[in-house]
C-alpha cells in the first residue's frame, strides 16, 4: 500500500514539474449547437463552471446560437420572446466572466436558411454585442463578439493573446443564395468578386500570421471534415434537387434542407477553397460546429475540429474521413491550449464525465 502511495506522489509530482515547465498561455473553448432551449444545456453550464477563473482565455460560440429560426423579428411577440430568451439564457452564465467572449452564425442563425436569414443575423448581433457592453465583464465587453458581423463572410481576425489570432469566417453566406434570400454585401462590389475577396483577404491574413510565427485558428459554422449527418452521398432525391432543373427550388429556400450536406455544390466548392488555403499553412487549426457531436481530423498539417455537440447529439453514422476523435454519446466541447514551448492540446470535455475525459497534443512544441 505504501508503495501504491508512493507512486501517486511521484506521478502528481512528475505532472506538476512538467506543466510548471510548459505553462499555459492561452486557452479557448469551442463550442457550438447551444441554442435549443430557454433554459442553458448541461454542456453550457459546464463550460460556464470551466472557465470562469480562466482569464487567459476566450469563449467562442461555433453557431446554431439560437435554435431553429434564430432571432427572426418576422415572427410572433411570443415566437421572438423565446427567441430572445434562448441566447439571453446563455450570455448570463458568464456575467462574471472576465476573458474574450465571441460568437459567429450558422444556419439556424440565418433563419434556418430562409429569405428572412439576413435580418435575423443582424438582430442577434445587436443583441449579442448590446448585452456584452451592458452586462458583462468580458475583455472584448466594449468592442462586441459577433463575427464577422453586418451580414458578410468576412474574414475578420482578432488577437486573442500574444501570439495567437483567430479569424472569423460566416460560412453560412456562401451557402445563403437564391433570389429571395440576401445576404450583406460590400459596397459596389458583385457577390461574386466579394466570394473571391474572402479567399483572397484569408489567404492574405495567414501569410501574414505565419510570417509572424503566430498561433492561427479560423472559426466558422461548417465543417470541411465530417462522418456525421452531414456527409450524404448523392442518392437520387439530392442529385435532382442539386444537379437538375429542379435546382429552381432554391430560387425560393425549399432545398435548404440538403444545402447543408458537404456534398451539395456550394458547400463543396466552400470546402475545397478553404482546404486548399490552409493546406498553405501547416498547423493552423479550422473548428466548427453544425454537426452535433464531436470530432477531430487532421489533413495535411492542419487540424480540423468539429465542436457541435452543446445543446443536442446526432449519431456519427459514416466513416468517409479517418479521424482521431469521435464521440456521439455525450454532450461536451473541445477546448485548446497554447503553451509556452509552442505546443497544442486539445482537450474533450463532456456532461456524462462531468469534465475533462480526453486530451491530446496536436500540435508539437518549437524546437
Amino acid at each position: 500500500m505504501k508503495a501504491f502511495f508512493t507512486c501517486l506522489t511521484l506521478l502528481y509530482l512528475s505532472n506538476w514539474l512538467s506543466a510548471q515547465a510548459d505553462p499555459v498561455t492561452f486557452s479557448v473553448y469551442l463550442i457550438g449547437g447551444t441554442g435549443a432551449d430557454t433554459i442553458p444545456s448541461e454542456a453550457m453550464q459546464l463550460l460556464a463552471f470551466e472557465c470562469f477563473d480562466d482569464s487567459l482565455s476566450s469563449v467562442i460560440l461555433l453557431g446554431d446560437n439560437v435554435y431553429p429560426d434564430g432571432m427572426n423579428p418576422r415572427h410572433s411577440a411570443r415566437k421572438s420572446n423565446i427567441a430572445n430568451r434562448k441566447l439571453i439564457s446563455q450570455l448570463e452564465l458568464f456575467v462574471g466572466y472576465r476573458g474574450g467572449f465571441y460568437a459567429t452564425g450558422g444556419d439556424h442563425d440565418w433563419s434556418n436558411g430562409k429569405s428572412s436569414g439576413l435580418i435575423a443575423i443582424l438582430e442577434q448581433e445587436r443583441i449579442f454585442n448590446s448585452w456584452l457592453k451592458s452586462n458583462s465583464m468580458t475583455l472584448n465587453a466594449n468592442s462586441g463578439g459577433f463575427y464577422p458581423g453586418f451580414g458578410i463572410p468576412g474574414p475578420r481576425r482578432i488577437s486573442m493573446s500574444e501570439n495567437v489570432d483567430v479569424i472569423f469566417i460566416d460560412s453560412q453566406w456562401f451557402l445563403q443564395k437564391g433570389f429571395l434570400k440576401p445576404r450583406g454585401k460590400l459596397s459596389g462590389m458583385s457577390m461574386r468578386s466579394q466570394k473571391k475577396l474572402v479567399y483572397k483577404q484569408l489567404d492574405s491574413l495567414l501569410a501574414q500570421g505565419n510570417s509572424q510565427n503566430r498561433m492561427q485558428l479560423v472559426v466558422a459554422h461548417h465543417p470541411i471534415y465530417t462522418n456525421g449527418k452531414h456527409n450524404h452521398t448523392n442518392d437520387p432525391l439530392r442529385f435532382l434537387v442539386n444537379y437538375s432543373p429542379f435546382q429552381i427550388l432554391g430560387w425560393v429556400g425549399l432545398n435548404r434542407y440538403f444545402n447543408q450536406d458537404i456534398t451539395q455544390p456550394r458547400y463543396r466548392r466552400y470546402r475545397n477553397s478553404i482546404q486548399a488555403i490552409l493546406k498553405k499553412y501547416p498547423n493552423t487549426i479550422y473548428a466548427s460546429g453544425h454537426e452535433h457531436n464531436m470530432q477531430a481530423f487532421k489533413k495535411d498539417s492542419v487540424n480540423y475540429i468539429v465542436s457541435g455537440a452543446g445543446s443536442k447529439l446526432t449519431e456519427i453514422d459514416r466513416y468517409r474521413y479517418p479521424a482521431f476523435f469521435m464521440d456521439d454519446m455525450q454532450t461536451g466541447f473541445f477546448k485548446l491550449t497554447f503553451h509556452k514551448s509552442g505546443k497544442v492540446q486539445l482537450h474533450a470535455f463532456g456532461v456524462i464525465d462531468r469534465g475533462e475525459y480526453w486530451k491530446s497534443n496536436i500540435i508539437a512544441p518549437k524546437q
